[in-house]
Parts: C-alpha cells; structure tokens; sequence
C-alpha cells in the first residue's frame, strides 16, 4: 500500500477570495497534481511520493510525513496534522 494524497486537519490554508477574505480550505497534496501557493495558484512542481516514517529520536517518538517533489525537494510533514488516504 502506498499513500495517493495528504490533507491537513483543522483549518488548513487561507486562500483569498474575490473580496479580499480569506477562505480556509484543508491543504491537499495529491501524488501526481501540482503544489500550491498561499494564493491557491499551482506552483510548476509536482507531487511525486509520499511516504510515512515512524522513529525515535532522543527517546520521543515522532510521525512524519515526506513529501518529494520533482524539484528535488522533500518535504517533512507532521504527522498528526494530516490525514493520509491509501491505495493499492
């Protein structure tokens, strides 16, 4: 099983609307989509993994999850601030 897609508990981001307030939505990053800004317009980098890590460090658990993206980049999520949706 692997992770398709992260999206945040609670408010997530504001994204503004036509009259200049800011509407929450949850943030979703999907494998395969584009990221977002804080603006809600896509950014030319996509989602290409995600995956769930357990460990130990200094004795305190931690989960997280890792975001790659197709600039190289890898992304540390907490996660107790997501929801991940699974598949085949």
């Amino acid at each position: 099983m692997k992770i398709v897609s992260l999206q945040s508990v609670g408010l997530g981001a504001v994204f503004p609307s036509g009259s200049y307030e800011g509407i929450n939505e949850p943030y979703v990053l999907k494998v395969g989509e584009k990221l977002k800004d804080g603006r809600g317009e896509e950014l030319d980098i996509t989602v290409t993994e995600i995956n769930y890590q357990q460990g130990d460090f200094d004795a305190y658990g931690f989960e997280i999850y890792t975001v790659h993206t197709s600039d190289g980049h890898i992304r540390v999520l907490p996660a107790d601030k997501y929801i991940a949706e699974w598949s085949e």
